[in-house]
């Protein structure tokens, strides 16, 4: 149950992790040239990231069953609203009430939780943007995938 939520809210929070920051958009191909020691950086960072995010996304179930509805119908809810819009949602008026407060509740963590993956990010010594450079070259680079995880795999 937990890990769907995760992967809905991963689905719609985190992809767009930084596109709110104003002028920070990955640019052409991915460079291979980075030094180890930003790809231990990059290492380090995601390694931070991932440990907010598991702590937010924990913190965001709590809240959803707080405000009295279940994840699996908050997710329900959800996919409802993202594929018919938030006005066709088949719900009672107490499961609307508590979807909406839920949203609200997980909207706001979700913007702390930026802030804390950015400022996590910072205390490793790289810039958000090198790091967004970063993980386009890990998704596109194969070179550069190899050596991440290979640090990744000896931090383990």
């Amino acid at each position: 149950m937990q890990k769907a939520f995760t992967f809905l809210l991963v689905t719609m929070f985190s992809v767009g992790l930084f596109a709110q920051i104003p002028g920070q958009q990955p640019a052409a191909p991915a460079p291979a040239d980075y030094s180890d020691e930003e790809l231990q950086q990059f290492a380090n960072a995601v390694m931070q990231v991932m440990v907010i995010q598991e702590e937010s996304q924990m913190q965001m179930v709590n809240v959803i069953e707080q405000n009295n509805i279940s994840v699996d119908r908050f997710n329900e809810m959800l996919m409802e609203s993202q594929q018919q819009g938030p006005e066709n949602i088949d719900a009672s008026e107490e499961e609307l009430a508590a979807f909406n407060q839920s949203m609200t509740d997980v909207q706001n963590m979700q913007m702390e939780m930026q802030e804390d993956m950015m400022e996590a990010i910072a205390d490793t010594g790289l810039e958000v943007d090198t790091y967004q450079n970063i993980m386009q070259a890990y998704e596109q680079n194969p070179e550069i995938k190899t050596r991440v995880d290979a640090i990744m795999e000896d931090m383990e």
